[in-house]
């Protein structure tokens, strides 16, 4: 551990134990008791806890602990909703309450009501989190069936090179450190490389991996008596790297930075490829603030939102991917394999309806055995930020020598050629090819701002007001996840429209508008801004118009 980590993890636990105390000053040393009891779970619910609150009162005569004492806990600030009614305490919380718990306590807690409750009673709508939480108990009980159990399954992971999976399961081990320190530190340094892979370090996974212990054969572990094959190059993909610039208020660039981030090449037809780009995970928010200059109602309220990690395009889809996919197997409708007014292999395509992007990226699911699909709005916002908060990736403004928009005033409409105290530049009328600009975000996407419009999955609202915060497609007439994979997406809208009285045809539509993010050649610069939320028919084949993808599948 550096000593900057170190001094890190310091502050951390330092402003965990002040949450700690005015949460007792606010509310009372009974209601500490029941927090430090209620931190032994991985999550909460306010079922577990009524039912908790009711075990320690039969247990403890003298405990006074009223029952609001179940709400004043998760409405803290030592809890955060990370579901429908399914909680989870700050990590470093956690970890103070239960140092403070004695061992003879969280056994008889664990062994008497928590590991009878996950059986009989816990239930989520989350995949593995019932599992989880039966880890979580183990480990304070028995840890070594814990850490075998553990061992297993992160060996099974290691076959099948899911970096979302990676990600889940290694945090979880991360989270049981302290039961399982004592004994399990190798099973603790192969969850810490699996995460360092899912997030991208690819020269930290390898020196954890190479320093677990190795039999005598050779490339396999043993951690808590299970053997592990571990991969001998952590994931097969590549790095490059890429320029990013931050502008001042006028627009003039003051710091360049050279950035590396990882990436996949799927192969398409001949010469033509695809680069993905991998997106961590992480929190951001949403939308824009009310400090913003010229931005728009629907872009309220600011909310934050959790993004799971996932890849995606380098690049808007260009002129030569396109044709590429269109020469595949229909799966629902036609594609023109040449449907753009500018002509050019590495433009971007354009003029293209929502369905025709739904069915591009269905024939690229097939083609490639990974699900591609649509971003949602979340996912292209989170993902055109990459960190940023200002009104652009750039900085608080845009020029025209860093992206393709109108930087022209336009009398008729009263449309401004610059944004804030930025200058006015051309107007090319045309889309340029993709990456030109060579001025990525700090992901490595390029061209977020202007070129093309990109379309989104989501259904337009007209304002955040319910929004998901979980990164997911806000459409409230679907909850069974068919935007998950595009070639789903395509056969649920088809028996949508069948139940309606519909006959099967090469049309099958439910014209809902949808969202439509980033800009283009013909927009104005406060169109481009990253929180800017544009919106048609998805129908519509406009010639400023076109997508990018996300794949959400393993690396391979």
């Amino acid at each position: 551990m550096t000593e900057s980590t170190a001094t890190g993890n310091d502050l951390k636990e330092q402003n965990a134990i002040k949450q700690i105390e005015a949460f007792e000053k606010r509310f009372s040393k009974e209601h500490l008791e029941f927090a430090r009891r209620a931190a032994f779970p991985l999550a909460l619910t306010p079922d577990l806890l009524y039912r908790l609150r009711d075990y320690l009162l039969q247990h403890d005569e003298k405990l006074q602990l009223p029952w609001i004492a179940v709400a004043d806990l998760l409405l803290s600030g030592l809890c955060s909703e990370v579901d429908e009614e399914l909680y989870e305490m700050d990590i470093t919380v956690r970890k103070v309450l239960l140092q403070k718990l004695s061992q003879d306590d969280l056994c008889k807690l664990s062994t008497n009501f928590f590991l009878k409750y996950v059986k009989r009673n816990f239930q989520s709508k989350i995949p593995g989190l019932k599992q989880a939480q039966r880890w979580t108990a183990l480990a304070y009980v028995n840890p070594e069936k814990a850490a075998k159990e553990l061992t297993l399954k992160l060996s099974q992971l290691l076959q099948q090179p899911n970096l979302s999976q990676w990600l889940q399961k290694s945090s979880l081990v991360e989270t049981l450190a302290e039961p399982l320190r004592a004994n399990f530190e190798p099973l603790l340094t192969l969850a810490q490389a699996m995460k360092q892979t899912a997030l991208g370090d690819y020269t930290e996974a390898t020196r954890l991996f190479e320093s677990l212990p190795k039999t005598a054969e050779g490339e396999v572990a043993l951690v808590a008596g299970v053997e592990v094959d571990l991969p001998s190059h952590p994931i097969p993909a590549k790095t490059f790297t890429f320029k990013t610039v931050m502008v001042n208020p006028e627009g003039e660039i003051i710091q360049e930075e050279t950035k590396t981030a990882s990436y996949f090449t799927e192969k398409l037809d001949g010469d033509t490829s695809l680069e993905m780009v991998y997106i961590p995970r992480g929190r951001f928010w949403m939308g824009a603030p009310e400090t913003e200059a010229e931005s728009y109602d629907d872009e309220k309220p600011q909310h934050q939102v959790t993004i799971k990690p996932f890849l995606m395009g380098k690049y808007p889809i260009t002129q030569a991917q396109w044709l590429a996919v269109a020469k595949l197997p229909k799966i629902h409708y036609d594609l023109n394999p040449d449907p753009s007014r500018f002509k050019g292999e590495n433009l971007p395509v354009e003029s293209i309806s929502w369905y025709h992007a739904v069915e591009f990226c269905a024939r690229l699911s097939v083609h490639t055995g990974r699900s591609y699909r649509l971003p949602s709005e979340a996912e292209w916002e989170y993902a055109c930020r990459a960190g940023t908060t200002t009104p652009f990736h750039f900085g608080e403004t845009i020029t025209t020598k860093l992206a393709n928009y109108r930087g022209t005033d336009d009398k008729d409409n009263k449309w401004s050629g610059s944004y804030g105290q930025g200058p006015k530049g051309t107007y090319r009328q045309e889309t340029t090819p993709v990456g030109s600009f060579e001025v990525a975000n700090a992901f490595g996407l390029y061209d977020m701002h202007g070129n093309v419009w990109e379309w989104c999955a989501d259904p337009w609202h007209g304002s955040y007001d319910g929004a998901p915060t979980d990164g997911t497609v806000w459409d409230d007439t679907c909850n069974d996840n068919r935007y998950h994979n595009s070639i789903d997406l395509l056969v649920n809208s088809e028996e949508k429209d069948n139940q309606a009285g519909q006959q099967p045809n090469n049309e099958v539509k439910d014209n809902q508008a949808r969202l439509l993010r980033g800009g283009s050649w013909s927009s104005d610069p406060r169109d481009c801004r990253s929180a800017y939320r544009n919106g048609d028919a998805p129908g519509i084949d406009s010639f400023n118009v076109g997508f990018r993808v996300v794949c959400v599948a393993a690396w391979t």
